[in-house]
């Protein structure tokens, strides 16, 4: 009788072995089914190759991004070239947390600009706050012999902000260095 429970025992197991063995075998033909899903264009290992594919077109347009990135230093700073202004700088207060602020400055050969408006809401940096900020610019003319008043009154006028401000303060960085600021508070 033992020898029976052993042999029943052994089959038993082998069978169990053998099932288990066939499961992944249907989750292998799961898996053909699957590719061929994805061929097709339905199921949910397409969704997932969907996904990678995502993933892969992310990886290259991080990799572009790079390469745009390249291309809008390079564009920056044929722009800035055109400028009589190496680094801008510009903020006006108008109190209860709201103020406008801009800067364009050159750093190791790298160009680099922001804009924080909360007047608008509006935060931006990169190629996008140089592309908002560059014709501005473009519009002024101040130099070292620029009273306090018109460079005032033309960073206002060329960026379309109201005079009713609380504190004012410009700086600009020329070509040879030389730096021009000029600051009012009312």
């Amino acid at each position: 009788m033992r020898k029976s429970a052993s042999i029943a025992g052994s089959i038993l197991a082998t069978a169990l072995l053998l099932g288990a063995c066939g499961n992944n075998d249907t989750s292998t033909e799961k898996n053909t089914t699957g590719t061929e899903d994805t061929t097709t264009g339905s199921g949910t290992v397409n969704d997932e190759s969907a996904n990678k594919s995502s993933s892969d077109t992310n990886d290259s347009s991080t990799t572009n991004n790079s390469t745009v990135s390249d291309s809008d230093q390079n564009y920056m700073k044929e722009k800035m070239d055109k400028l009589t202004y190496d680094e801008f700088e510009l903020e006006v207060d108008y109190g209860k947390d709201k103020e406008y602020e801009i800067e364009i400055e050159q750093d190791n050969g790298k160009v680099e600009s922001t804009v924080e408006d909360e007047l608008s809401n509006t935060n931006l940096k990169g190629r996008e706050a140089f592309d908002e900020i560059y014709p501005k610019l473009e519009k002024l003319d101040i130099t070292e012999t620029t009273s306090k008043e018109q460079a005032i009154q033309q960073a206002l006028d060329a960026f379309n902000l109201k005079d009713d401000y609380v504190k004012f303060d410009i700086e600009i960085t020329m070509p040879d260095g030389q730096k021009i600021q000029f600051e009012d508070k009312k």
